[in-house]
């Protein structure tokens, strides 16, 4: 006799116990993934943090460059817990790009991007580029002499465009400079692209799960014996949610403004400072955007960086996926973080001694290691041999 049942009224039109099935209860993950294969959903939970922080800051925000950051200031001393919602944003965002940044070398080690799952990885190349100019906007939003200047700065490579930039510049602004219009502008881009964020992660787990599955042997067609339900590894996912946890708490309880560069906090004329330092996590970006010498020049590097990290399936022109098995390879890889560290480090620098020949260095070492060292290290390079079962590698 069949043992199925009906599905009832509201499971037959929503079906949300058969989605919880599918992708918890049975769906298949390798048995021997690593801790840092449960970041993804740390993501989301990231995410979470900053959509129902940002409305709550939303409700009491005034988009305007002279109001920004005293309503910013208002409701961080005289809201109840208002100081409490404004840092759980600011952590949150740190919490985000770590994670982000975490999940983006975990695949550019394992190859998570092989084998038909190149889509997923370049949806991911996008979010990052979202993620990235929500933070910005998010910056801007402080009203921060440094903000303005920012703002103004972003104006300048906007407007390098070709053939839309005398377009795309002022309308960033809404006019020339800096005017009534701009606070409103940047709030309404912030709201705006923030909820596509939210779209297009879905997007990324929907191309994801799409995809075939991947794992740290970067195996095409792993052996059903060595695949466990993902629900069969609740003590990993929540292993990785603590450690999340952890880290957000001390740095909420020790130094909410961790990465954030120090300035003024209030605006004032001719406060606008020379040099302007961005949040930790676009330095990266900003060393790509100082090589250039000129605004035209760093949009060209910036863009080329993104364009370059969507491309790296392609680059890659190894017959095998994972790290694991091509030590040179990895060892680069390894290698490209480091410089990475180095060129945020030496972009968060005055422009004075040798901090421009390093950021010169380490960027030029960036589009190196994707335009010349990966193609030819996975071209060469003769990895070892991948076992057929996983559970080889772990018994």
């Amino acid at each position: 006799m069949s043992t199925d049942t009906k599905p009832g009224w509201f499971e037959a039109r929503l079906p949300l116990c058969a989605v919880y099935r599918r992708h918890w209860s049975d769906g298949l993950v390798p048995a021997s993934q690593p801790l840092s294969w449960s970041v993804g959903p740390l993501v989301g939970v990231a995410l979470a943090v900053l959509t129902l922080s940002g409305i709550w800051l939303g409700l009491a925000y005034q988009p305007s460059l002279s109001g920004a950051a005293l309503s910013i200031a208002d409701y961080t001393r005289n809201v109840p817990y208002g100081w409490l919602i404004r840092d759980l944003h600011r952590v949150g965002t740190t919490m985000l790009f770590g994670v982000l940044f975490v999940e983006l070398f975990r695949g550019a080690f394992y190859g998570t991007y092989r084998n038909g799952r190149e889509l997923a990885w370049v949806i991911g190349i996008v979010r990052l580029f979202a993620c990235m100019a929500v933070g910005f906007l998010g910056f801007a939003m402080t009203g921060s002499p440094a903000a303005q200047g920012a703002l103004l700065i972003m104006q300048a490579h906007l407007a390098a465009l070709p053939l839309v930039g005398h377009l795309v510049g002022p309308a960033f602004l809404g006019g020339a400079g800096l005017n009534a219009a701009t606070g409103p502008r940047i709030a309404m881009a912030h709201e705006a692209i923030g909820f596509l964020v939210l779209l297009i992660a879905a997007l990324t787990v929907v191309a994801s799960r799409a995809a075939p599955p991947a794992n740290p042997d970067g195996i095409a067609t792993p052996d059903p014996r060595d695949l466990l339900p993902r629900s069969a590894l609740a003590g990993q996912y929540f292993t990785a949610f603590l450690i999340f946890a952890l880290i957000f708490a001390a740095i909420l309880a020790f130094a909410p403004g961790l990465g954030t560069p120090k300035t003024p906090l209030l605006p004032a004329a001719l406060a606008i400072p020379v040099r302007v330092t961005p949040p930790w996590y676009l330095l990266v970006f900003h060393g790509f955007a100082r090589m250039g010498g000129s605004p035209g020049g760093g949009l060209l590097l910036t863009v080329a960086a993104f364009l370059l990290l969507g491309a790296l399936p392609w680059l890659d022109r190894g017959t095998v996926a994972s790290g694991r098995y091509r030590p040179v390879y990895a060892g680069f890889l390894i290698l490209f973080a480091v410089d990475l560290v180095l060129l945020g480090i030496a972009a968060s620098e005055p422009a004075r001694g040798l901090w421009p020949a390093v950021t010169d260095i380490t960027a030029i070492y960036a589009f190196a290691h994707f335009l010349i060292i990966t193609p030819l290290v996975t071209m060469l390079e003769t990895p070892h041999e991948v076992p057929a079962r996983l559970s080889r590698r772990t018994a």
